[in-house]
């Protein structure tokens, strides 16, 4: 599916989702998305597309947010300047694509969306959308507000829908790759395991920090605006638990929440901001080149296929 050797999907990642990822990404036979959020003026768009694409012959995508405030340009001038420089498949997330179809589609481009409920994807495959994407609430950044483990969502989305479906939300390894195969997915997305990569440009120490987490170490943040993330748990996620539990207003966490902070974090290893990622952080052992984790998942997955042949 997209021309891309392996039926996985690394996910887009704010502030880490540029060229020299994704183009690592797919030279390890893997998909994966730029953000193009990440790139506020024309030119700097631009040039890391022609970046990406010195880097790279092999398929990639771009992700367009659709959250309000991500993107400094309108979302439609993002989708003209991917439909002049050719770009061959689009990501959307945050909202419904709906408004801006004519432009996504306007380069015959494959459009894939992403959303957290089953009936977001019921929706956007009445729409014509060429591949859904679904997260559980196991997954790192936004979940949704329903709750819904991958292992229950994912396989009453693929008997809902008629376009493939990418899963998200608990994958890291061979097993539960195979895992997300069998409950109907044509593949499945992995960002917070990609987060512990060579290539992956956070802080050393932060990615020490995941090494060392539990299973428990994530908490989800931001109910109180309808707009759930799953982030690390430290002492700046629980002060914005805290401020939610006591009725603040959005105003008031605005400043906590600053995607400027985790942007310089990342980068610092600071700890004072929130780092969005999922629970299976906490089964992060090592942190392995992207050529190398992704032999390794594949690896795996052909071992899981034996075994599960051998039944």
């Amino acid at each position: 599916m997209l021309g891309v050797k392996h039926p996985l999907q690394v996910g887009t990642m704010m502030h880490l989702s540029n060229a020299d990822f994704v183009a690592a990404c797919a030279n390890a036979g893997a998909f994966a998305c730029m953000a193009s959020a990440m790139f506020p003026d024309e030119a700097t768009l631009r040039n890391e597309l022609a970046r990406l694409k010195d880097l790279t012959d092999k398929p990639f995508g771009v992700n367009v947010s659709l959250f309000p405030g991500h993107d400094a340009r309108s979302v439609d001038v993002t989708l003209d300047i991917l439909a002049e420089l050719g770009v061959k498949i689009i990501e959307t997330a945050g909202r419904s694509p709906q408004p801006h179809l004519e432009k996504i589609r306007q380069n015959g481009a494959t459009h894939i969306h992403k959303c957290a409920r089953l009936r977001d994807a019921i929706k956007v495959d009445s729409l014509g959308v060429d591949i859904i994407s679904v997260v559980g609430a196991e997954c790192g950044g936004h979940p949704g507000m329903e709750d819904i483990s991958t292992l229950v969502l994912i396989p009453e989305v693929a008997a809902s829908i008629k376009a493939p479906l990418f899963a998200g939300g608990g994958f890291c390894d061979g097993k539960t790759l195979m895992a997300g195969l069998a409950m109907g997915a044509e593949g499945v997305i992995m960002g917070s395991r990609f987060l512990n990569t060579d290539e992956c440009r956070i802080h050393a120490s932060t990615k020490e920090r995941f090494i060392k987490a539990g299973l428990t170490d994530t908490m989800v943040i931001q109910r109180s605006i309808h707009s759930p993330v799953r982030v690390l748990t430290n002492e700046w996620a629980m002060s914005i638990k805290t401020m939610e539990e006591r009725g603040a207003t959005l105003e008031e966490l605005l400043p906590k929440l600053s995607g400027q902070r985790s942007a310089d974090s990342w980068m610092t290893g600071g700890d004072d901001a929130i780092f969005p990622c999922g629970q299976v952080i906490g089964r992060v052992k090592e942190t392995l080149s992207i050529k190398s984790l992704v032999d390794k998942i594949m690896s795996e997955a052909t071992e899981v296929q034996k075994r599960l042949a051998a039944i």
